[in-house]
């Protein structure tokens, strides 16, 4: 939004803000901080910001599953402009951080802006501005006020939101682990131990990485079943963090009643309180899950994803069979389910470009003693 603060009305000939003439940018959205329309209005040496470094997920990513936000160079287009008159922090993780809720991320920011000298109001009057709003008025409060602190303190701040996993790659003991647990509440104790004894026997080798993590996507891919149970699982954790009558809206494209957009992609629907009387009753029937009795297994996309576990089945006992087989082929192919990214058409897509992909490598490894002998 445009704002213009002024000692009187009359002073104020306008309400957008002209090229060149923005003072201060309180920004909550990286992309839109850093886009040409904002850039313009910003003026070298006069104009100091502090934008929410947060990366945020895009529509984009649902339809391309390789995309990603140019970070860098969104930094970099902020910090020609502004110089050292610009401030970044990620306010979306320290607000679930400190407040539990990503909500009071704009409060944050702008407590840091005031904090920089940006906000040219007094202190109290912000106050009793955040008092005569009514919402939530302590936690937007405390968010000001760890804004200002974010900004004095930012090495303090980043320690806050530092995800401590990162600082120790987890070993290859507690991936397996972490997955087999997954596997266990998607289906049972039965799949976890069919998922343990596959990569076991990958144990030391240089492959295994990339098997635990390729079994498990294709063993997991999400039915009907699953998403009751997901489902189910965000209403808990929904209920956890907020009080009062909470009532939830899902969209969704189910297989059998969603019609077909423009795009050629199914159209999502909204569901409320009917959908989540029959969430418990569905994710109980994952029991069925791969048995003749399973009427959603009977569609061409569960008898896809059913097939993509017996093909990589096969290529795990060709690889264990082959040790010889060139590293850099044989790791690819052992990671190439990872590609397989997105739902519904999008997965399709990524699917038919990793068989394409499978086939070549195959002929490549196949070929690789020959070329060898030939040299």
């Amino acid at each position: 939004i445009h704002c213009r603060i002024a000692e009187a009305q009359s002073d104020i000939t306008a309400i957008r803000v002209s090229t060149g003439e923005c003072d201060a940018l309180i920004g909550g959205d990286l992309v839109v901080s850093a886009g040409a329309k904002t850039l313009g209005l910003m003026k070298t040496a006069t104009t100091c910001g502090v934008v929410n470094s947060h990366e945020i997920i895009t529509g984009e990513f649902t339809r391309n599953t390789e995309f990603k936000l140019p970070t860098d160079q969104l930094r970099l287009s902020l910090e020609a402009r502004l110089q050292d008159k610009l401030a970044m922090f990620d306010a979306t993780d320290l607000a679930k951080a400190l407040l539990g809720d990503s909500i009071y991320s704009n409060m944050m920011i702008f407590g840091a802006a005031w904090q920089m000298g940006a906000v040219p109001i007094s202190l109290s009057s912000l106050t009793r501005a955040i008092e005569m709003n009514g919402a939530s008025v302590a936690q937007n409060l405390k968010a000001f006020a760890f804004g200002r602190w974010a900004y004095l303190y930012p090495e303090d701040a980043r320690a806050v939101t530092a995800p401590e996993a990162a600082a120790a790659p987890k070993s290859v003991s507690e991936m397996i682990d972490f997955r087999a647990d997954q596997l266990t509440a998607y289906q049972g104790p039965q799949l976890a131990a069919k998922y343990r004894a596959a990569v076991a026997q990958f144990e030391g080798h240089p492959l295994q990485e990339n098997v635990l993590k390729s079994y498990h996507k294709l063993l997991s891919y999400k039915d009907e079943y699953e998403v009751a149970r997901l489902l189910l699982d965000t209403r808990s954790k929904a209920e956890a963090a907020f009080a009062g009558d909470l009532k939830l809206t899902y969209h969704l494209a189910p297989p059998v009643v969603s019609q077909m957009g423009a795009n050629g992609r199914p159209k999502k629907r909204a569901f409320g309180a009917m959908l989540e009387r029959g969430l418990p009753l569905l994710a109980r029937f994952k029991v069925l899950r791969g048995t003749p009795f399973d009427v959603f297994g009977y569609t061409a996309e569960r008898r896809m994803e059913r097939d993509l576990i017996t093909q990589y089945e096969a290529d795990l006992a060709w690889l264990k069979a082959h040790p010889d087989a060139p590293y850099d082929l044989a790791n690819e192919l052992a990671g190439l389910p990872l590609t397989m990214r997105g739902f519904g058409p999008v997965k399709d897509a990524n699917v038919r470009a990793a068989a394409k992909r499978r086939d070549a490598l195959m002929v490549e490894i196949r070929q690789a003693p020959h070329k060898q002998a030939a040299a």
